[in-house]
């Protein structure tokens, strides 16, 4: 069943379902300390903006940019432009087979200019007639609008579905700790090579400070007892035998190009990506693998930037699994992907950036 519906103005196609929109809120829940929370209603809405330059004249320096006024609402948004710097599909219709609800433009094309001149006026602190508006161009951006009980309180998450970026989780309080979740935290850092240098340096530091005023009444110091070194010792011992003998941490996200698209690796070249070009768009297909080695279920995710010639590019791809994948599960589950771009890079190297969300 389709419930498209024609628009009258652009909009962007959506990369990311529900689904996968529902595994960002439970990220950004999760971070703020809170296991237990409930999704009491999730739509996919279509948000009126207007995109546009502006320029400000302040004596000898004259800062321009782009920003987007919020049809809506009347709010200013930083975010909005960078849509437009993106490879995203775009249509003048919702999405098929999903509901969706498209919010009404309080703010008229005319109104536009001459309000959005008087809120950036406002927000850098300049008179009014210091800010010129040009280039308005109107744009609906596609959001999955979640409500979250959590903290006794409800919130509003506006996950975008282009990119998966959350507007409104700085709202979301973080949930003390207490003594037992913090030393849990403690060791789950010391798992990973990364978790136990930041653990180090923070160690060091505050441990280091107190060694310092310790010193001050013995000749040789904290470090001169023999206990002491022991369990230093001891400590580093274990993280070793946990990489050594464990292997560290089982929870991987990895991304490959399919074999069509790798270079193998000649005299002149090593070996590599080679995208692909048909009918002028620019294709790296592969698939990325999941696993979940924790206690808890919950979704994949990764975002995968396009490298060329050892420079990030502004084109990148996010992956999602569809549903959660079991706790304590190892066994990877792939989810393949397509990078696709226009313009002409005229790379030699071509590599793709993991990081995983």
């Amino acid at each position: 069943m389709e419930n498209k519906m024609l628009l009258d103005a652009t909009t962007f196609g959506l990369v990311l379902t529900p689904e996968a929109a529902l595994g960002v809120v439970q990220r950004v829940v999760t971070s703020k300390g809170w296991k237990k929370y409930d999704v009491s209603d999730i739509k996919l809405v279509y948000v009126p903006f207007y995109v546009f330059s502006f320029d400000i004249s302040a004596g000898e320096q004259s800062p321009s940019g782009k920003a987007a006024l919020n049809a809506f609402s009347g709010d200013l948004s930083e975010f909005v432009p960078m849509l437009l710097d993106r490879p995203l599909k775009k249509t003048r219709s919702t999405a098929e087979n999903l509901e969706a609800e498209v919010e009404a433009s309080a703010v008229s094309m005319q109104e536009a200019k001459p309000t959005a001149q008087a809120k950036v006026a406002s927000q850098v602190g300049a008179q009014k007639d210091a800010v010129t508006i040009s280039a308005v161009n109107k744009f609906y951006v596609p959001f999955f609008r979640v409500w979250v009980n959590v903290a006794n309180d409800t919130f509003r998450l506006d996950v975008d579905a282009s990119l998966g970026f959350p507007l409104g989780a700085e709202a979301i309080p973080g949930r003390p700790k207490g003594w037992n979740e913090a030393t849990s935290e403690t060791l789950e850092k010391m798992k990973s090579p990364a978790g136990w240098l930041e653990l180090g340096g923070k160690t060091v530091g505050e441990v280091g400070s107190s060694i310092a005023g310790a010193g001050k009444g013995g000749k040789d110091g904290a470090l001169s007892n023999r206990g002491v070194q022991v369990i230093v010792l001891l400590a580093v011992i274990g993280v070793l035998a946990y990489f050594v003998l464990l292997g560290g941490s089982g929870g991987k996200t990895s991304c490959s190009a399919d074999a069509a698209y790798l270079k193998k690796p000649n005299l002149f070249e090593a070996a590599g990506i080679a995208p692909r070009e048909v009918n002028g768009v620019f294709e790296i297909r592969g698939k990325c693998n999941f696993t979940n080695p924790g206690k808890e279920d919950e979704f994949g995710c990764t975002s995968i930037t396009l490298i060329a010639d050892g420079v990030p590019t502004k084109y990148f791809k996010t992956v999602c699994t569809s549903k959660p994948i079991a706790a304590g599960i190892n066994e990877p589950r792939s989810v393949p992907f397509i990078l696709n771009w226009t313009d002409d890079l005229s790379a030699k190297n071509y590599d793709l950036q993991v990081v995983k969300q």
